[in-house]
């Protein structure tokens, strides 16, 4: 076969640039020579667990602790160590109040034993929490009592359940205890709502959370649980949120007021407009990993002092003598901007001023 001039050319220029060897290596350019400048040292890192500040004395300031998502995998009765260290840790440190957006057992799934699993909360949980006059104000998960259909027998269980273990405080009027309802603490509103699916604008709940929500009397705070976020907090449950723009506007009208929610198993404190929210991470199993932040298993506290915004730590396990910094998190996560970002600023800007 006769080769064409042009694969000629090319073979000749591989054989003499064999035959030659390796060209030398050329001196580096120094950075002077190009007007380069040098890149700067890199910042030390940020520190991502420095110690947990002491809980400040209670006379004048409400201390709160969150604990979400404390079940194991399916059908687990009983808890893990690390949450019955987290409760006494609680007990210990004299917090006045107790909350939780949910998943307090194992369920979700036919056959399992729902009975044996509520007792198991009772005992190791609940009731320790109620021996040491510590008010526990609960919303529903979906591992607790799933509003889709084919779990219909959870949610009987999950009433039953709690049928004599109603709060100490008395409930709001037109509560529908123990799935959505509210109470008032020390000035505080609790309210716990029926979030283990998106909600329809319609929801008869949302009417009740309005109205109680309007009421002439302005708390100190108003707390609202849910399970599910408002936006998205983690890839894995994208789908699993609120879901309804009317709660958005009824939550955006209320002054101090804070969304809680659980299911995405990190810590995210952040905010959506106006709406200040805390996606609190799960003391039980499944922590996950929030953008290139480590996963991390703990407990949050809110402090709220007299007359000054309400303050949010997450303390760390095993010991919860760490936090979590805030600075080490994201700024924006989905549609939700970390709480010292953006709008809210404001809002972290008096809290570090009065810490100080």
């Amino acid at each position: 076969m006769q080769m064409k001039p042009r694969a000629l050319i090319f073979l000749a220029v591989i054989l003499t640039t064999a035959s030659c060897g390796s060209p030398e290596k050329s001196e580096p350019v120094q950075p002077e020579q190009t007007g380069i400048q040098t890149a700067p040292s890199p910042a030390p890192e940020i520190p991502r667990y420095p110690p947990a500040p002491d809980l400040p004395p209670a006379p004048d300031t409400l201390r709160i602790a969150v604990i979400s998502d404390i079940n194991g995998s399916y059908g687990t009765v009983g808890y893990s160590p690390q949450v019955h260290a987290a409760v006494s840790d609680i007990v210990s440190r004299g917090y006045d109040l107790v909350v939780s957006p949910g998943d307090l057992v194992a369920g979700q799934r036919q056959g399992l034993d729902y009975d044996a699993m509520w007792r198991a909360f009772h005992y190791e949980i609940g009731d320790v929490f109620f021996d040491n006059n510590l008010e526990f104000i609960f919303a529903p998960g979906n591992h607790d009592a799933s509003a889709y259909a084919g779990h219909e027998t959870e949610r009987q269980a999950y009433a039953r359940a709690f049928e004599n273990r109603r709060p100490k405080a008395p409930l709001l009027v037109g509560s529908h205890f123990p799935f959505y309802y509210g109470v008032v603490i020390r000035d505080i509103r609790v309210i716990a709502l029926d979030i283990t699916r998106p909600l329809r604008d319609d929801d008869p709940q949302l009417d009740w959370l309005s109205e109680v929500l309007a009421a002439p009397d302005k708390p100190r705070l108003t707390l609202v649980l849910g399970h599910f976020p408002l936006s998205p907090v983690h890839f894995t449950h994208f789908w699993d949120i609120a879901g309804s723009r009317r709660l958005q506007s009824i939550l955006e009208s209320t002054p101090d007021l804070i969304y809680i929610s659980g299911h995405n198993h990190v810590y995210y404190p952040g905010h959506i407009g106006e709406v200040r929210t805390i996606a609190a991470p799960s003391l039980g199993a499944g922590a996950r990993r929030l953008m290139g932040a480590p996963a991390v298993s703990g407990y949050v506290q809110i402090v709220v002092p007299p007359q000054a915004p309400a303050r949010v730590t997450a303390l760390v396990a095993p010991d919860f003598k760490r936090m979590v910094n805030r600075a080490a998190l994201p700024e924006v996560v989905f549609s939700t901007e970390r709480e010292d970002v953006g709008m809210a600023r404001y809002i972290v800007d008096l809290i570090d001023d009065e810490a100080h």
